[in-house]
């Protein structure tokens, strides 16, 4: 049995545009913090509690209260609600998205999971948004559940491995991303990764991306036959 366990924003919605935007605003009206680094690439954990974690404790020497995170949750949520309404071109699947979930959680020798670094509320609504049913999935971790993304993705692989009473090995766990943090946590993690192709990945040659979502089911044979 194999694991494909995919990332969300980049990765299956086209909505890093919009999350960034919307996740700066509500960093601003939950917290009043301003002149703060937005290249969310750049921080220790880029995930959304990751980094609200690390502006707390830059800013307040503190990290952020249960009540915190919940109001900017509740924040961030409603900004995207609204741009929603107003631009809901933001909001569109990676092509084929959809689709390839679809028929992954119909292969009987795989099992598919979702890992992102945002927040379980916003995430399912960006899904919604695209269009993208999960209901196949096994198991989803989202920014509640850890601060690194490696944890994050840990977490999915953990409960995926309860659900169905097995531990593959981790050669044949894949994880699909879009960003050069999602391939730095498969290296800590041990297993393999597929890249979204785009300028984010564009300094890593050695690694496989695909363009197209009709590549993938191609790649994985060829990941976990090589292996």
């Amino acid at each position: 049995m194999k694991y494909i366990i995919f990332d969300i924003d980049g990765t299956l919605t086209n909505t890093t545009e919009i999350d960034d935007l919307c996740y700066t605003q509500a960093i601003a009206e939950t917290f009043g913090f301003s002149d703060f680094n937005t290249n969310y690439g750049h921080y220790e954990n880029t995930t959304d509690s990751g980094i609200l974690n690390q502006l707390s404790l830059e800013r307040r020497n503190r990290p952020c209260t249960v009540t915190e995170i919940e109001n900017f949750i509740d924040c961030f949520l409603h900004l995207l609600e609204r741009a929603y309404e107003k631009q809901a071109h933001y909001f569109h699947e990676i092509p084929k998205a959809g689709r390839i979930i679809s028929s992954l959680v119909r292969n009987e020798d795989l099992r598919i999971g979702l890992a992102t670094g945002g927040w379980k509320q916003s995430a399912l609504f960006k899904l919604q948004c695209a269009g993208i049913d999960i209901e196949g999935c096994s198991a989803a971790s989202f920014a509640q559940d850890a601060f690194a993304r490696r944890d994050i993705i840990g977490h999915t692989i953990s409960k995926m491995n309860k659900r169905h009473n097995t531990t593959p090995d981790l050669a044949d766990i894949i994880y699909v991303g879009d960003g050069n943090w999602d391939y730095q946590a498969t290296l800590q993690l041990g297993i393999k990764f597929i890249g979204i192709d785009n300028k984010k990945l564009a300094h890593l040659q050695d690694i496989t991306k695909i363009s197209d979502y009709d590549e993938l089911e191609q790649h994985i044979g060829l990941l976990t036959l090589t292996s």
